[in-house]
């Protein structure tokens, strides 16, 4: 069979560029004050912290971390278990169709907090979660909870806070606060996890029902040359089959495991060589996604991605905007029925992009799927949804 060929990454959409606080031209109270072509620049650089108050813990200037510009914003916690800085506005700010970026960088695993607050103090609440072990690199954030009704043409204050423990006292340090266009109507990518053969015998004829198709993220080495081998992965000629059915073949790296400097393998070597396969084998298209296994990742995983793949996914939330780093594009990981049809509620509520995520399909996750599949139907039936794949993210929702 031929496969179908798919449009390469070679698009992004232009969203304004990279001049400072001081250069953008907005009021004294620094950020942008409507939804104008200047959402990409920078909200807030971090090269003055006055505007900004540290009711719970301590916000310093670190001039030894920077993403951009001379310094970075240090966060520390104290007995409060928790660091929260707030930056209030004279007047209110249109912050409406927006998501925002942040980058982070932290001593230990942490969930970083953005919520917008309006006059009647009604919240809308961004996270992510930022892995030890990196540089400062930006994170695309999603929608965590809606408190009230924000207005969001009329945000008062905005708060970046992270939450501690007893035994997790460690500092983060932020820059480069952004905030985003996403589209107004909700865009789902289907996911699958590792190349297991339940792709093709459980997820394929679900989708394929409704019209839909997916990314299969594989991991080469466990690919089966045929139906004698021993194992629970996919047969070669599936995966042509899938590709012929409109599914994109990606990477999941060579072996599936986690990538850090405890691996087992090299990740530099994890990454490129199951690029290599997916290259050789003829899903040239495919090769340019990769999902990060177990969704773990240090600097050096990231570097080798980002100098291989043109979209990567980890992370926890839905409804991101435009990726300012295309090689942390948000997802969930594993979801169960109530939690996918919340994400989805929600992404068809405020636009945005979510990504489910599947790992091999036993009797239960291949019932959240066939519930999931049918409720993105009626949401898509209704012009709130629609379903997309890896590469018209990479073509349409990548700031240039």
């Amino acid at each position: 069979m031929k496969r179908r060929t798919y449009l390469s990454a070679a698009g992004v959409a232009a969203v304004a560029g990279c001049s400072s606080t001081e250069e953008s031209g907005d009021d004294p109270d620094g950020g942008r004050t409507d939804s104008s072509d200047e959402d990409a620049e920078p909200f807030d650089d971090f090269e003055t912290l006055e505007a900004w108050s540290a009711p719970i813990g301590t916000v310093t200037a670190d001039a030894e971390r920077a993403y951009t510009g001379s310094q970075s914003a240090k966060l520390e916690s104290g007995d409060d278990d928790q660091v929260r800085i707030v930056r209030e506005f004279s007047e209110p700010r249109d912050l409406s169709g927006l998501r925002p970026s942040l980058a982070v960088a932290t001593e230990h695993e942490a969930d970083m907090v953005v919520q917008l607050l309006d006059e009647a103090g009604n919240r809308l609440v961004f996270r992510q979660r930022a892995h030890s072990g990196t540089p400062l690199v930006q994170h695309n954030f999603g929608v965590a909870t809606v408190d009230g009704e924000p207005d969001l043409s009329a945000v008062r204050e905005i708060q970046i806070l992270r939450w501690t423990g007893d035994d997790d006292k460690g500092a983060v340090w932020i820059d480069d606060l952004r905030f985003v266009p996403a589209p107004d109507t909700g865009k789902v990518l289907f996911q699958f996890d590792g190349g297991y053969e339940t792709d093709y015998t459980g997820a394929l004829p679900v989708l394929e029902e409704h019209g839909y198709s997916a990314v299969s993220f594989v991991t080469p080495s466990r690919i089966r040359e045929d139906e004698r081998a021993e194992g629970d992965h996919l047969v070669r000629d599936q995966l042509d089959e899938l590709a012929d059915a409109g599914w994109t073949i990606g990477s999941h790296s060579m072996h599936g495991l986690a990538l850090t400097g405890s691996s087992e393998y090299d990740p530099g070597a994890e990454i490129s060589d199951a690029k290599a396969w997916l290259e050789d084998e003829g899903f040239e298209d495919g090769a340019q996604y990769f999902s990060y296994p177990l969704g773990q990742y240090d600097g050096d995983a990231l570097e080798a991605v980002a100098d291989h793949h043109d979209l990567a996914f980890a992370g926890r939330y839905p409804s991101q905007g435009i990726a300012t780093n295309p090689h942390l594009c948000t997802r969930i990981t594993g979801p169960d029925a109530a939690t996918a049809r919340s994400a989805l509620a929600l992404t068809a509520r405020m636009g945005g992009i979510t990504s489910l995520a599947f790992g091999q399909l036993d009797e239960v996750s291949f019932s959240v799927l066939e519930e999931t599949v049918g409720y993105v139907r009626e949401l898509e039936s209704a012009g709130d949804l629609e379903v997309i794949g890896p590469e018209e993210v990479a073509e349409s929702f990548v700031r240039d």
